[in-house]
Formats: C-alpha cells, sequence, structure tokens
C-alpha cells in the first residue's frame, strides 16, 4: 500500500495549516457555561454523540460526495453539495466557521499544487465562491483538496474525525475541565470507533444526508448571544 500521502495528511491535520478549525468549541463552551459537561466522562460523550448524528451522517458524506465530484470534475455536484451543507448549518456563527475555513483550505490547497493538473477542479470551484454561486464550506473544500493531494477517502475521514475531537478535547483543556493527560486518554478511548466509521463509512446520495443534535444547536444558538465568551462557536 503506498504511503505517499502520509507526509500531505499530517500537514492537513496539524494545527499549523491555516484552516482556522483548531480554534473551535463546537459548543462545549456554553454547555460548560450552563453546567450540561462537567468533567471527562461528560466530553467523551458529547464527542462520541456528535459523531453519530453529526459528523458521520453529514460532514463525512459531504466530504465523501465532495472528493467523488472533484475526482470526476463534476462542478455541478460540488456546487449543489455545498449549498447543502450551507443549508443544514443551522447556527450563524458554524456557517460562518465553516465557509471562512473551507475558502482557507482552498485557497492554501491551490498554492500548494499549482503544477498539478488536478488544480483545475479547484480553481474552477474558488471561482464559482467568487461570483456567488456557492460559498465553500469546509467538508467541500477538504475534499478538494484530499483529492488534489491524492489522499485516501479513509485517511480523510480519520481526519475529520480526529481533528473535531481534537478541537473539543483542547477546548475543554483551555475551558479548566479536563488536564493535558485527561484529553489524551479521551482520544484514545475514542481511537476504536474512529477507526471502524473511517474503514466502513460509505457514500450516501445527498437527498439522505440528515443530522440530529437538537441540544447542541441550542447552546450554539446561546452561545452567539453570549458577551463574554473564548471561543468562536
Amino acid at each position: 500500500m503506498s504511503t505517499n500521502h502520509e507526509f500531505f495528511l499530517m500537514q492537513l491535520a496539524d494545527s499549523f495549516f491555516p484552516s482556522g478549525m483548531f480554534g473551535l468549541s463546537n459548543g462545549l463552551e456554553s454547555l460548560v457555561k450552563h453546567g450540561r459537561i462537567k468533567n471527562e466522562q461528560d466530553i467523551l460523550n458529547f464527542i462520541e454523540q456528535q459523531i453519530e448524528f453529526q459528523l458521520t451522517t453529514c460532514d463525512c458524506m459531504i466530504f465523501l460526495i465532495a472528493m467523488d465530484a472533484a475526482k470526476n470534475e463534476n462542478i455541478e455536484e460540488l456546487v449543489e453539495a455545498d449549498n447543502k451543507f450551507y443549508s443544514m448549518r443551522l447556527i450563524k456563527e458554524a456557517r460562518n466557521t465553516s465557509v471562512r475555513s473551507g475558502s482557507q483550505i482552498l485557497n492554501c490547497v491551490i498554492q500548494m499544487t499549482l503544477d498539478k493538473k488536478e488544480t483545475k477542479i479547484a480553481k474552477e470551484f474558488q471561482m464559482k465562491i467568487k461570483s456567488n454561486e456557492t460559498v465553500g464550506t469546509y467538508p467541500v473544500c477538504l475534499g478538494i483538496a484530499m483529492t488534489l493531494l491524492r489522499i485516501p477517502s479513509e485517511s480523510g475521514i480519520r481526519m475529520m474525525l480526529y481533528s473535531f475531537s481534537q478541537s473539543v478535547i483542547a477546548a475543554a483543556i483551555k475551558l479548566g475541565i479536563i488536564d493535558h493527560i485527561s484529553g489524551q486518554k479521551i482520544l484514545t478511548k475514542l481511537s476504536d470507533k474512529i477507526n471502524i466509521i473511517s474503514s466502513t463509512i460509505k457514500k450516501e446520495p445527498l437527498y439522505n444526508i440528515w443530522q440530529l443534535t437538537p441540544l447542541t444547536d441550542i447552546f450554539q444558538m446561546i452561545h452567539e448571544h453570549d458577551v463574554s465568551k473564548m471561543f468562536i462557536t
């Protein structure tokens, strides 16, 4: 099995990469503030629930659709998936954050791969953003990036789930709920679940995509109106 993609996978997963996805709490800050999450087990439960009812059924599906569309140079499918995902992000902060991160990833990867013929579809999608035909959400732009860098979809799913988990754990540490060692323990407990999902997940049609995280949505809405906050979401 070729491992040539691993360097680029580490590059995209690194907090040094300018995606902006590592400064988010993904609703955790508001849940902690209102006493809904208090300890290590609560954080683990929260991450597992978000993975099961949002990331696996929605974010990862959009990502897989985007990867296939980018490989096939199907710009219409990319735009449709992008607008679908944007419409499903009910929280304004979450929508805006996804668009900012997606645009940064797309621009950065285009600059990284200017000598590759695959860059054509990325540039075409970027033009669609500039003409306001689409917005450029995180999972779609990440799918395009993975395609340009020839990273397998399984590795991409694993990275998405890890990055989400890591960002929540980092937020929990900053909020003083857990320490760094507890954070690593949580990641270790999540490893089997993430590896199983990444190796078994199958792309679904766009009309089959769903998410169900009402409590997190409500507390993210509350977070939007907080005067004092540490994180964007």
